[in-house]
């Protein structure tokens, strides 16, 4: 009787090992789809971040107008390192002009102001061999991240309103 009590307790039977096995199986498959679409997380999380980035320079810039009188007078705004941003009469940054904008934004002006507000921006074009691709429909620029589709930052100019949609 006593030699059946220490055989049993010297290790697990199959069955054991067979239920945790099993166990461990269905953690790992409910788990695993979670893990498989990080990628998709991390590059919403990057688009929200410029977009984020983008709207603090944009009211930044703004703020700066209101600053120097908040009037259509005022046609640009200085930036750290030197740079000058041009403004419209509403005080919303539409180009790299001194003399400001005329409340008409193009592609080429929608680049500028994305390289002039942000710090080390990634590439943008207006073609889609780059990092983001510019779209124009006057007043909007809309910005679309190239590597995943349904991620965009779009950018009023008439009202400085920046709306930045993930799936």
């Amino acid at each position: 009787m006593k030699n059946d009590i220490t055989r049993r307790t010297k290790g697990f039977t199959i069955i054991e090992l067979v239920v945790v096995i099993v166990i461990i199986g269905i953690l790992a498959a409910t788990a695993l789809p979670r893990f498989v679409d990080m990628t998709g997380d991390a590059q919403s999380a990057a688009v929200q971040a410029v977009g984020g980035a983008f709207a603090s320079g944009v009211n930044l810039t703004h703020a700066s107008w209101i600053a120097q009188g908040a009037i259509a007078a005022v046609n640009s705004a200085p930036l750290d390192g030197g740079v000058t941003i041009g403004l419209n009469d509403s005080g919303w940054p539409e180009n790299t002009s001194t003399s400001g904008g005329n409340g008409t934004i193009t592609a080429a002006e929608c680049i500028l102001v994305w390289n002039t507000i942000l710090s080390s921006p990634p590439t943008v074009s207006a073609s889609a061999g780059q990092e983001w691709r510019v779209t124009v429909s006057s007043p909007t620029c809309t910005y679309t991240y190239n590597a995943s589709a349904g991620r965009s930052i779009a950018y009023n100019s008439s009202t400085g309103q920046v709306v930045t949609t993930v799936p």
